[in-house]
């Protein structure tokens, strides 16, 4: 399966090179489907919607790279790039207060911190089990330093785990949509946002979400023009 999968993307980064991007976007998106989910490939799918002009798409596929590569220079400025091309302009939300205070856990993926914790915990282990046959003062240092270490990424771990569920983050895919007070076509129009658009999803309830930018701005909005 590997080697396919390797056949596909060379596929997919060739029709890419070649300018055909309608093609390459096909032969990216049929990655995924096939559950392929590898931070550059959704960044080179940011790159190939971007090059077609389709800004939504793009900018969704770099926030879902960002979740995989989040130490990615190169994306950043892409990301920053493709919101600047979109009519609202709106960026990512800042971090809440605790990635704030856990600012590491930002720089790391969800799959990245738990091998960190693993590895911590090994080395750990092994440090005490030295430190309880030999008792030398160096292993007692080096065991407290590994405990607040191994503590820090657990804690990290958690960090990571709160900012996922509490901020997932759409993106406006439709030209238009108009942000409603209620959960139905006729209700009041509050606001509108356009393609490209960053929204934190706050709420889901059958075809609608519950989208926000701030406190003052949040509505819902029906689910098939936003995607996460």
């Amino acid at each position: 399966h590997a080697s396919e999968y390797l056949k596909d993307v060379i596929l997919a980064n060739d029709l890419y090179s070649e300018k055909k991007y309608m093609e390459s976007a096909q032969a990216y998106e049929a990655l995924i489907q096939k559950g392929v989910h590898n931070g550059y490939l959704f960044y080179n799918l940011g790159n190939t919607y971007i090059r077609m002009g389709n800004t939504g798409a793009a900018v969704l596929n770099y926030i879902r790279a960002q979740k995989l590569i989040p130490r990615d220079e190169n994306l950043e400025a892409n990301l920053r790039f493709a919101i600047q091309q979109t009519q609202d302009k709106i960026e990512p939300p800042p971090p809440g207060t605790l990635a704030t205070l856990f600012f590491w856990s930002n720089d790391f993926n969800l799959s990245e911190l738990i091998n960190l914790t693993m590895v911590l915990n090994f080395i750990f282990w092994v440090n005490l089990a030295l430190w309880m046959f030999f008792r030398s003062p160096t292993l007692k240092i080096a065991r407290n330093a590994l405990l607040c270490f191994l503590l820090l990424s657990f804690i990290s771990i958690g960090v990571k785990l709160i900012n996922i569920s509490d901020s997932e983050l759409g993106v406006v895919l439709t030209k238009r949509v108009e942000v409603k007070s209620g959960r139905a076509v006729d209700a009041v129009t509050l606001f509108q946002l356009h393609e490209g658009a960053l929204v934190t999803i706050t709420g889901d309830h059958e075809n609608w979400l519950e989208v926000r930018l701030n406190d003052e701005q949040k509505g819902w909005v029906p689910k098939t023009s936003i995607g996460t």
